[in-house]
C-alpha cells in the first residue's frame, strides 16, 4: 500500500479546486469564487448552487485549524453528502482527497473514517484490506472506533477466515478503555452465539441492557433495543433466567424501529432486514399480549 500519509501538492491543487477555492504560491493567500466567476459560467447547465455550496464548505473543513473537524463535519452532514455524492462525483473525490489530507496531518479520526469509507464500498471501491490497514493505523493515533470497527474486520473474516477470538479482543478492550454502547452490544453479541467464550444468554442480556443504558440518542439505542426486545419474546428465555416481557418487549422493538429508520434515512440501507425485524417484533409481542388477555 502506498505511503498514505503522502499527500502532493496537485492533491492540494485538486482539493482547492474542488472547493471553489483559488489557490496562490503562499498556500495561506486563497480567494473564493463568486457565483460571477468562470466555474458558473463553464457550464451553466449543469450548474448546482447546492452542490458547489456543499463542495466549498467540505473543502473549507478540510483545510481547517484542526483536521479532525473535517470528520466531524461529514458526520454531522452525512445525508447531505451522501445525496450529493449519488449525483455529483465530485464530492466522492473530494470527500476522499479530505480524508487523505487529514491522514496526512496525523489525524486519528480521519484515518478511521476513510478506513469506513473503503470498508462500506458505497463512495469508493470497496477494499476491506485498505480499511483494516487504516483502521490499525487510527488505533496507533488514538482513535478507539476504530479498534471496535476492526473487530468487525475480524468478526466476519473480511481479509481471511473470521477469527471470533480476535475480534472478542477487540470489543473487550474498546469496552475496557471508555465506556462505549457498541463494544459492549458487540461483546454480547459474542456471548449469545458463543464465539470465542461459552455461550451465556444470561450475559448477553445484561451486556445488552449495559449498552442500552450508554446509548446516546434514539440511532444508539436501536441495536441494543432489538436484541433485548427479541430475548423478551424468545419461549426459551427462561431457560436462560429471564422472563419472558411481551410488554417491554413491544416497548424495545418500537423504540429500535425509530433509530433503525434514522438510519436508513442517512443512507444505511444494509439495516432494512432489520428493520422488518423490529417490525414484526412488534406484531409477535402484541400477539403474545392479546393472547394473555384472552387468559
Amino acid at each position: 500500500m502506498k505511503n498514505t500519509f503522502d499527500f502532493s501538492q496537485a492533491d492540494l491543487q485538486r482539493l482547492f479546486e474542488l472547493g471553489g477555492i483559488a489557490l496562490s504560491s503562499d498556500k495561506e493567500d486563497v480567494a473564493e469564487l463568486s457565483p460571477n466567476d468562470d466555474l458558473v459560467d463553464a457550464d451553466p447547465i449543469e450548474y448546482n448552487p447546492d452542490i458547489e455550496i456543499l463542495l466549498h464548505e467540505l473543502a473549507e473543513a478540510a483545510l481547517s485549524y484542526d483536521p479532525d473537524l473535517f470528520s466531524q463535519f461529514v458526520e454531522e452532514n452525512r445525508p447531505r453528502i451522501m445525496e450529493a455524492a449519488s449525483c455529483d462525483d465530485r464530492v466522492g473525490e473530494l470527500l476522499l482527497l479530505g480524508f487523505r489530507y487529514g491522514v496526512s496531518q496525523g489525524s486519528g479520526a480521519c484515518m478511521n473514517d476513510l478506513g469506513a469509507l473503503y470498508y462500506m464500498g458505497d463512495i469508493v471501491d470497496q477494499n476491506y484490506e485498505k480499511a483494516r490497514q487504516f483502521y490499525e493505523m487510527a488505533i496507533d493515533h488514538g482513535c478507539l472506533q476504530s479498534i471496535i470497527n476492526l473487530g468487525y474486520i475480524y468478526e466476519y473474516g473480511r481479509t481471511g477466515e473470521p477469527d471470533c477470538a480476535r475480534a472478542y479482543e477487540c470489543y473487550a478492550l474498546a469496552a475496557a478503555l471508555a465506556p462505549s454502547y457498541e463494544a459492549t452490544y458487540k461483546l454480547g453479541d459474542m456471548y449469545s452465539r458463543g464465539q470465542s467464550v461459552k455461550r451465556n444468554m444470561r450475559r448477553a442480556f445484561a451486556l445488552w441492557q449495559r449498552s442500552f443504558e450508554l446509548a446516546d440518542g434514539a440511532v444508539q439505542v436501536a441495536q441494543p433495543a432489538i436484541r433485548m426486545a427479541q430475548t423478551l419474546i424468545d419461549p426459551e428465555c427462561e431457560k436462560w433466567n429471564l422472563e419472558l416481557d411481551p410488554f417491554g418487549a413491544l416497548s424495545l422493538f418500537q423504540q429500535a424501529e425509530i433509530g433503525l429508520r434514522i438510519d436508513i434515512a442517512n443512507g444505511q440501507t444494509y439495516y432494512t432486514k432489520r428493520l422488518t425485524q423490529a417490525i414484526e417484533g412488534q406484531k409477535k409481542a402484541r400477539a403474545m399480549l392479546d393472547e394473555s388477555n384472552l387468559d
